[in-house]
């Protein structure tokens, strides 16, 4: 009797299993390729997903994820520092600001850098600057130095982000960048939220919280030496600037600025609507808890829905679900269950429009122009971030409390008028656009 045929994936040849335990293994190996769809090489369109690329996307993720836990852990650890030295909370609001600042200033340096170092050396340097400033907050109890340190830790952060997006959207096919994307969101999102159980667990006193931040960002700088090097492109300039990324891809521009609108305000100021609303401090700490799961559960299967739909439908469609969930939440504040899935729904789906987003920007540029782009997304993902807790805050001073669900469904109504706007929605036009239209 003839053997039985052995299936073929890409360039990987898989052996027929002879026994229970490797029809497990065949089935499992079969589901994930499913999942990421590893596509026929004789479409020019795609990449076979080969080992190597894997190994590349795992070290560039994990990187990111450790760098975000380490990152979560110092806002609240010295915002708490603060508030037992009994601070005033503008002192403690301006100090949870400086990282903002050091981004938007920060992104305007790294394209060049990057062009100049290459990704892995320039990843190695955010990572080693992290490590230099934890050890200058463990030595200084100076407000101005701290304000000085975490202003440099968002340029910091600025490096490893911009540089890690570029990286794999330069190097993923373009047939799954989507689930890559939303893969890497909710890695991103789990790992911030570790930071601060990290913190439950050290306290805030002593030196142990600085220490595993240190030890975190080393075992960060691990996979780098093993990832395969990275150089955005020929040398050449960007065919437009952070500030013409406005006329070039608005879109994208107003897709970050709007999610960093809701997603800072909503720190903020969504527990302060849930106990002006007659919520106990619990359950209004409790709100934030059930966005974020659905912050980050939710965006590989929107991501695995723009590999196979149109992108930007999907992006209007988030959008819109940004609408209906602040339309909603008056009605649903006082009904636990209902509340909770609404904020898993409402704050889960228009996560999605930046998992698009960034998916988009891989797709429409390459080389320098793509670099340009993921250091415009932290500009003006930075000017949102900022604009949203002040703005949502003084529109619950003029209607207490339901401003904030307000100031959301208007930042979502702007986005989705764009999303319909043929002159807005449609790809730019630049030397190095992508292959293929949304």
């Amino acid at each position: 009797m003839a053997p039985p045929a052995l299936p073929v994936y890409g360039r990987v040849v898989i052996q027929a299993p002879a026994s229970r335990r490797g029809q497990v293994l065949l089935t499992t190996g079969a589901l994930i390729k499913r999942i990421f769809y590893l596509a026929n090489e004789d479409n020019p369109r795609h990449r076979p997903l080969n080992p190597p690329l894997v190994g590349d996307l795992a070290a560039i993720i994990g990187c990111v994820c450790l760098f975000g836990m380490t990152f979560s852990l110092y806002t609240p650890l010295l915002s708490l520092i603060l508030e037992a030295r009994g601070a005033s909370s503008t002192l403690i609001g301006s100090l949870a600001m400086a990282p903002a600042l050091g981004v938007i200033l920060g992104s305007f340096f790294v394209p060049l850098c990057l062009q100049k170092v290459g990704g892995r050396g320039l990843l190695l340097a955010g990572v080693i600057i992290e490590i230099v400033l934890i050890l200058f907050l463990m030595s200084s109890d100076s407000f101005g130095w701290w304000f000085a340190i975490r202003f440099l830790g968002g340029f910091s952060g600025t490096i490893v982000f911009v540089v890690s997006e570029t990286w794999l959207n330069e190097i993923t096919p373009d047939a799954i960048r989507g689930r890559v994307i939303g893969l890497y969101n909710t890695m991103l999102a789990l790992s911030f939220a570790i930071g601060p159980l990290i913190l439950s667990l050290t306290g805030i006193r002593g030196l142990l919280p600085f220490i595993v931040g240190v030890g975190l960002m080393l075992v960060a700088a691990v996979p780098l030496f093993v990832v395969r090097r990275y150089e955005p492109g020929p040398r050449e300039n960007s065919s437009f600037g952070i500030i013409g990324f406005t006329r070039v891809a608005p879109l994208l521009v107003m897709a970050c600025f709007v999610v960093a609108f809701k997603e800072m305000a909503s720190v903020g100021l969504l527990p302060v609507y849930g106990v002006r609303s007659g919520l106990s401090e619990s359950m209004s700490a409790l709100m934030l808890f059930y966005a974020a799961v659905g912050g980050a559960v939710l965006q590989f299967p929107i991501g695995w829905l723009s590999d196979h739909f149109n992108r930007v439908a999907v992006m209007a469609v988030c959008g819109v679900a940004g609408i209906a969930g602040a339309v909603v939440l008056p009605f649903v504040v006082g009904v636990p269950w209902l509340l909770w899935l609404t904020l898993f729904l409402w704050m889960g789906l228009f996560a999605g429009v930046y998992t698009i987003a960034l998916t988009l920007a891989g797709q429409w540029f390459r080389g320098m122009d793509l670099a340009t782009a993921m250091a415009s997304f932290g500009v003006f993902w930075g000017l949102g971030g900022l604009a949203g807790p002040m703005l949502s805050g003084y529109c619950m001073d003029l209607w207490n409390p339901h401003g904030l669900p307000l100031a959301l469904g208007l930042a979502g109504l702007c986005f989705v008028i764009m999303t319909v706007v043929p002159s807005l929605r449609a790809p730019p036009r630049t030397l190095t656009a992508s292959r293929v239209a949304p």
